[in-house]
């Protein structure tokens, strides 16, 4: 393989390579970070809400966040830069992108429906500026093997 793309309909950005992760600033690493922070919260919450408290909720908030941040840390791309170069489990960029925008999406349902609509609306514009802001990275992801 050349490292050229096989798709002539769509090409990396010009100057860029596919196979040369963009660049990722500290501010596009720690403000992600506190999103994926939020998500994370607002699935555990849920489980917290579903439980109905107590024990039982803290159970299922314990299992719906372990079992989100498992999702979240055992795949990842190689070289992606916002992550562990080496992934435990390697995937292609786009299962990486459905996995983050599953987790993200289940936590901007959880806070909607379970505290707060304005809340759940705050933390997807966040998410979109970052997402709008970082577009290099989501487009290497989908042209990463």
């Amino acid at each position: 393989m050349t490292g050229e793309s096989t798709n002539p309909t769509m090409a990396p950005p010009a100057g860029q390579s596919e196979a040369v992760p963009p660049r990722q600033t500290a501010i596009m690493l720690a403000v992600p970070f506190l999103l994926e922070l939020v998500a994370f919260g607002g699935i555990g919450l849920a489980g917290w809400q579903i439980g109905d408290g107590g024990l039982p909720g803290g159970v299922l908030a314990s299992t719906f966040v372990l079992a989100s941040a498992a999702l979240w840390g055992l795949f990842s791309v190689h070289d992606d830069p916002t992550r562990n170069p080496t992934p435990v489990i390697a995937v292609r960029g786009w299962m990486r992108l459905m996995i983050e925008f599953a987790i993200f999406g289940l936590a901007a349902w959880s806070v909607w429906v379970f505290a707060s609509r304005a809340a759940s609306e705050t933390f997807l514009t966040a998410l979109g500026i970052v997402t709008l802001v970082g577009w290099d990275r989501h487009w290497w992801m989908l042209w990463h093997r």
